[in-house]
This record gives structure tokens, sequence and C-alpha cells, in this order.
């Protein structure tokens, strides 16, 4: 991924975060204001039960000592006062009563607890009921909840108790309503229009188990546990369930009666749909605004990016090109502003006039220093014969001018030496003549393992023949080994690699040729086991005339390095002082297109 597309993702990514966590802020907030609001509102729902629940709890109060104030009452406990008294005549006047006080429940106690009428249930008369007695003076009790029986079963109902004033005996009038769907109705006409209530009897109910203002329902199974916990613990229970097909917000509120036993939970469930329909809103404004901004983003950043990137660009090509040689190279700054980039520019431009200029300087310094080695070595080479030569000559005109008898015998011994040493200047010339005018590689297919086993073969007898013997280790891979280059110019730098390592192994040793090829490179390591090179002989080893022998010219490793480069190849050495050194070669698989260009390393290291 270049720069610029680069930008572009960094910038598009910075919009659509930035769109992602403002929707998310904005959410969590809309979201803890809506839970916030709907507590409040859950808790005036609360209260509202609460009131309704104490003003019907009051109301039954003030029915139900009304009723025992009554002179029907007041009557009935008068008559059935008196022993014998029978209590069938006022088997239906609970029924009356009830009738004209609206009331769901009214029962007449005697005063040893048994059901004298019954308006809800007539057929009761004469059971016993022992709670009632259990309370002494129930004029200064409250209201409260009790499961009442009926010929239909148990119903929730909201009850009072009063004591019949002016008797002898107690006797006791018991007053209710009917806590069902009815009583929900009433309620939830002043809900808001989100808002459910329902209620739920553990023990179920001739009603239902649980009801909503519009009858009996079915129970949800994650309502159930919520309910539950409400119940078992006694305390408010929160959560989260579906009613209807909706998701609702739910506080459970279990009731007790008057044995602090829960009888019944109320639910307040809220709906979530505007919740989730403000996220859903909020979501979409989200994504539009990323997407808008993603679109902005890209216009804008593909402008932004592409007059940051584009002189950038061209200066990494303009850096490859000078890498590559190609130091003239320079980069334009027409199109590029007065920044930092514009001054990059001109650095860099500035910098490749330096280098050419170095370069040129450079050059002309190693053209200095190479004619003033050459002369040099050239100097000392030719020192060697021309000593003898003077000498022969003077002695060849001492001896003519002196008439010497032995003239001829000093002649012909002057002559051989003469010639001699002629022959070795012509040696000299012919080294010298030889590194100057390298000849370039005729390129054929030539495999390196055929071409190394063929030069030891070749050096194998001189190799035993020395005083001390030499051991010859060959290593050749299985892989084929085929490159492109010129047999004659590899056979000769190889051999002079073999001359080296046998010069460097006066005390015999070992001398180790191998070949290896992978993905592509094929090797050639010609190694001895000899004096070793120092860290900066091994540096100075491929520099022509430099040489580490007592008699020798310094072209030898220069030529080796020559023909290698001309192959496009690597050539490396590693030495150790005292073990031995190792020169390893580099080159290009015929089947595999060759380096644009041959380095050539030299490095010490350890082998």
């Amino acid at each position: 991924m270049n720069l610029k597309w680069r930008l572009l993702f960094i910038f598009g990514s910075i919009v659509v975060g930035t769109v992602v966590v403002i929707s998310y802020v904005v959410s969590a907030g809309a979201r803890r204001a809506f839970h916030s609001f709907e507590d409040q509102q859950t808790e005036a729902i609360k209260n509202q039960f609460e009131n309704e629940f104490a003003l019907q709890g009051q109301n039954l109060n003030q029915r139900a000592q009304a009723i025992a104030r009554s002179q029907p009452v007041r009557d009935m406990a008068l008559a059935l006062s008196n022993p014998g008294g029978d209590p069938a005549p006022y088997l239906n006047l609970a029924t009356l009563l009830a009738s004209q006080q609206q009331l769901d429940y009214l029962d007449l106690f005697g005063s040893d607890g048994s059901i004298i009428s019954s308006a809800e249930w007539p057929a009761r008369f004469g059971v016993h009921e022992s709670w009632i007695l259990e309370v002494p003076n129930w004029d200064q009790q409250s209201y409260f909840l009790r499961e009442q029986e009926t010929a239909e079963g148990k119903n929730l109902a909201l009850v009072a108790v009063k004591q019949v004033s002016g008797v002898d005996r107690n006797f006791y009038v018991l007053a209710g309503r009917r806590i069902d769907s009815a009583f929900l109705k009433n309620l939830s006409e002043v809900l808001p229009g989100n808002t459910k209530l329902l209620l739920w009897q553990p023990e179920g109910s001739a009603s239902g188990e649980l009801q909503d203002a519009s009858g009996a329902i079915a129970i949800p199974d994650d309502l159930k546990s919520v309910l539950d916990q409400a119940r078992n613990g006694n305390r408010e229970t929160r959560g989260h369930v579906r009613l209807e097909g909706a998701s609702y917000s739910v506080r459970a509120i279990p009731r007790a009666g008057r044995e602090s036993r829960t009888l019944a939970v109320v639910v307040i469930a809220t709906s979530q749909a505007e919740l989730n329909d403000l996220q859903t809103q909020i979501r979409t404004t989200g994504i539009l605004i990323a997407l808008a901004g993603v679109v902005l983003s890209i216009i804008a950043s593909g402008w932004w990016a592409g007059r940051i990137s584009r002189p950038i660009e061209d200066l990494t090509s303009a850096a490859e090109d000078v890498a590559a040689g190609n130091w003239e190279r320079k980069v334009d700054d027409a199109g590029a502003s007065n920044d930092e980039v514009a001054r990059l520019i001109a650095s860099f431009n500035q910098m490749t006039g330096e280098l050419l200029r170095q370069r040129d300087r450079a050059v002309q310094a190693e053209r200095v220093a190479a004619w003033r080695e050459l002369a040099r070595r050239l100097a000392h080479e030719l020192k060697n014969p021309l000593f003898p030569l003077q000498i022969t000559v003077e002695n060849l005109m001492k001896a003519r001018q002196q008439n010497s008898p032995e003239f001829n015998d000093i002649f012909s011994e002057g002559t051989t030496t003469l010639l001699a040493e002629l022959n070795n200047l012509k040696k000299i010339v012919g080294r010298f003549s030889d590194f100057s005018k390298m000849p370039t590689p005729r390129l054929q297919p030539v495999s390196l393992n055929q071409l190394l086993e063929e030069i030891g073969r070749l050096f194998a007898p001189q190799l035993s023949a020395t005083i001390k013997p030499i051991n010859l280790e060959t290593n050749f891979t299985n892989a084929d080994t085929t490159i492109s280059g010129d047999p004659d110019l590899l056979r000769r730098a190889f051999e002079n690699l073999v001359l080296n390592a046998i010069d460097a192994m006066p005390n015999g040793g070992t001398l180790r040729i191998a070949t290896s090829a992978k993905s592509g490179i094929v090797a050639a390591e010609i190694s001895d086991t000899g004096a070793g090179l120092t860290e900066e002989e091994a540096k100075r080893l491929f520099t022509p005339y430099y040489t580490t022998k007592q008699h020798g010219t310094g072209l030898g490793l220069a030529i080796v390095q020559s023909v290698i480069s001309d192959h496009e190849a690597n050539i490396a050495v590693s030495s150790v002082p005292g073990k031995g050194t190792k020169f390893r070669m580099e080159f290009q698989s015929a089947n595999v297109e060759p380096a644009a260009h041959g380095r050539v390393l030299s490095r010490s290291t350890n082998i």
C-alpha cells in the first residue's frame, strides 16, 4: 500500500471512528436519560398504585365500620347473643348489605369464628374461621390482602375486618374488594400508553395466575424468573422481558398479606419501543453521517494526500535511481509548495549534485593513485631484473677492455644471464598487459560441478607431490549447477584461487572444493587450512597490486574479482588467522534472470 492510500485510509478511519464514538456517546446518553425517565415514571406509577390501594383500603375500613354499626347487624348480634338464638333468619343478610355497599365480599362472623352469613359464597354458612379470633381488637387494625375463598376458587382480595359494638359477645364483619383485571383496568386508565400493569398470584387464582387489564394471560419464560426472584427474595426486582412480541422493562413489586407471606406480585412493564426507535434513529443518522464523512474525507484527503505523496513518490523513485548508479537524477520541484517537502526536494537535488562532484574528484584521485601505484609496482618489478642486467653488461665491458683471455666464457655466461632476465621482464610486462585488457566473457552454459571437478583432477598430482602433501576434499551438490559463463575465464579464476590456497599451506593441510545450489543461487567454495589472514588483510585482498607474498604483482585476486564481477556474481572471503581462508562465489542459476549488477564483497569472519 503506497503513501497516498495509507493517508486515505488514515483520514477515513479517523472520520469513521469519530462518528462511531459520537454515536455511541449520544446513544449511551439517550439510553441513560431514557432509563432515568423510565425509573421516575415507574416510581410515579408505583406511588399511584400505592395511593389507589390506600384509598381502596380506607374506603373498605369505612364501609366495614358502617356495616358493623348498622341496625340490621346490631339486631342480628343481639338476637344471637341470647342462648338458643337461631342464625337461620340472617343467612341472606350479608348479600343484602354487600349489594347496598357495593362490595365484592362480605362475611358476618359469630363470636366463635363461624360464618353466619356470606355474600360471595352462602354455602359457607357455619364454616369455622379460627384466624378471625387471633386479633384481640380488629377496630385498631387496617386493611390487608387476603386470598378469599369463593365457589370458583381463591381470589385475591383487599379486606377490612371490624367488630360489632354494643353487644356482650364479639361479632365480626369482613368487607372486601376483589383485586383482579377490573382493578387493574381502572388503574391503567390513568397510566401512560407505553406502560402495562400486571398482577401475578404465585399460588394461582380463579381469575388466572397472571392477569392484565384485559384478563388472564400466559406467563412468558423470561418474566417467570423475574417474578420468582421478587417472590423468593421478597423485594423489588427489575428485568427485561418480551410481552406480546415487544421488549419491555419490568419492575416486580411483591405484596404480602397479614402474615407477611407474599400473596401477589404487581408488575409495572414499560415498553422499550421508544428507546429502540431512538437508538435506531441515532444509529441510522450516525451511519449516514459516517458515509457522508467518508466520501468527503476521500475527496479532501485524496487531494491532500496526492499533494503530499506525489513529491515523496518522486523522491523515492529518484533515490532508487541514485542507488542504481544514476547520480545525475534530479527531482522536479515545479509543483512543490514552499514547505518542508520543497526544502527536502531542494536538499535532495543539492545532495545529488554534491555526489557528482565528489565522484568526479574521487575518480580523479583514484586515477592519480592508480597511476602512482602502477608506477611504483612497475618500478619495483623492473628493478629486480635490471640490476643483474647492469652488472652483466659492466662485466662484459670490463672484460673487453682488458682483453681478458676468458672473454668468450664471460660473454657466454653474460648473454645467458641477459636472456634470462629479459625473459623475466617480458613476463612482468605480460602480466600487467593481461590485467589491463581483460577479455569480455563469452557466455555459454557451464556446469560448475564439472569445471571444478576437472580443476581438482588437474591439481591432484601437484598436491601429492609436495614435500608435505595436501589433502584434496570435494563436496559437489547433486542439484543442477549450470550457470551462464565463460569457461576459460572461470577456469583461470578458479585455478588462481587453488594456487593461492596451495601457496598458503607450505606445511601441508587440506584443500576443500565444494558447490551448492539453493533458491536459484549456485555457489562455489574454495578453502584451505593455511595460515589465514587478518581482518585488515582480508579487506584489502582484492585491491590491485596488493599482495601478502614476498614475490607477486598483487594482480591475481584482482583478476579473479574482475572475472567474477563480469559474470554478475558475488565473491566473498572469510578468514581466521591460524585456521585458514575460504572464498565463496555465488552465481545466478542459468534458469533464473541474472541480477542487474554484480556485487563484490570482502569481509573477514569466522569459518
